[in-house]
């Protein structure tokens, strides 16, 4: 099962840096399965190009295999945690057979994305939640479920459970000694500022106009690409077959105006700019990051 959301909310996320190689982050926690109507099937056939990922930007960002580390820890910690209450836990294996979905930070991307889905993101496989009983979950939770500013204490077997618990004191034990407000804020800062900026560049401009008038050739009248995503008709839970025709032929005028490099130049150029006022704070976060990716990596080795 595959997660879907519109495209408005995946171009968020993507400014906001919620993709694998972007934006500091603390690592994903299970989540219980959902299902979902619209869910997809099967994955896409091309190679996917993520263009946050190729961003000045991304270099101070944790990459997918050092994401990975970070969260193998927590689960580490975790298991620890819980062995303590006397609860064995075996986190569940990642699913390393689908490919990732494209990136929507320029909008569509991804000819085979836009034929099966149109405008609407697929999101990935839904990670299974702990297999636990519901009274060791709390162990594994504790109160994060409870009332904002509730302090009840819960407690299993006559021990008291951390208030944020095993799996939320594993991801903060981890992360105290490595975190690095200011640099991640930064770094944030540049992410979404380089976005907005890059819509005001005249390479970028002149590209939307090209862009349109290709659209129009086919029959739709955008004046950018951003109008598309942001159509309420696209927005339901339904894909339609007109939704997936203008997808298509969205991404098929990019590639025909070179629309997303050119897009990606600019912004890159507006990035690069900003990192250099700032170079002693990112290289600040870049050393925290290792130094956390480090004792991820040694805490998983001791098991």
């Amino acid at each position: 099962m595959r997660r879907l959301a519109p495209a408005c909310l995946a171009l968020a996320a993507a400014l906001l840096g919620c993709s694998s190689g972007s934006g500091p982050g603390e690592g994903g926690g299970p989540a219980g399965a959902a299902e979902n109507p619209a869910a997809s099937s099967g994955t896409a056939a091309e190679p996917q190009v993520n263009y946050v990922d190729r961003l000045p930007i991304a270099r101070y960002s944790y990459t997918d295999t050092e994401t990975a580390a970070i969260e193998s820890a927590q689960q580490v910690l975790t298991q620890r945690c819980l062995r303590t209450f006397g609860i064995s836990y075996e986190p569940s294996k990642p699913d390393t057979e689908t490919s990732p979905p494209a990136d929507r930070r320029y909008g569509l991307a991804s000819a085979s994305e836009a034929a099966r889905l149109g405008y609407h993101a697929d999101l990935g496989p839904l990670p299974p939640g702990p297999d636990l009983p519901k009274d060791a979950l709390q162990v594994f939770y504790g109160n994060r479920g409870a009332a904002q500013g509730s302090s009840e204490r819960i407690t299993y077997k006559g021990k008291e459970v951390p208030s944020n618990g095993c799996f939320g004191q594993s991801v903060a034990q981890l992360s105290k000694e490595y975190a690095d407000p200011a640099g991640a804020e930064i770094a944030r800062r540049i992410s979404i500022q380089s976005y907005e900026d890059s819509l005001a560049d005249p390479s970028v401009n002149e590209g939307f106009r090209k862009w349109s008038a290709c659209m129009r050739s086919s029959g739709f009248r955008y004046p950018s690409p951003l109008d598309p995503l942001n159509n309420k008709a696209f927005q339901g839970e339904e894909i339609s077959a007109k939704e997936k025709e203008t997808a298509v032929a969205d991404v098929r005028c990019k590639e025909e105006t070179g629309l997303l490099d050119i897009w990606l130049k600019a912004e890159s150029g507006i990035q690069q700019a900003d990192i250099d006022k700032n170079g002693a704070a990112l290289k600040k976060l870049r050393t925290a990051h290792r130094e956390k990716v480090e004792a991820a990596r040694r805490i998983v080795a001791k098991g």
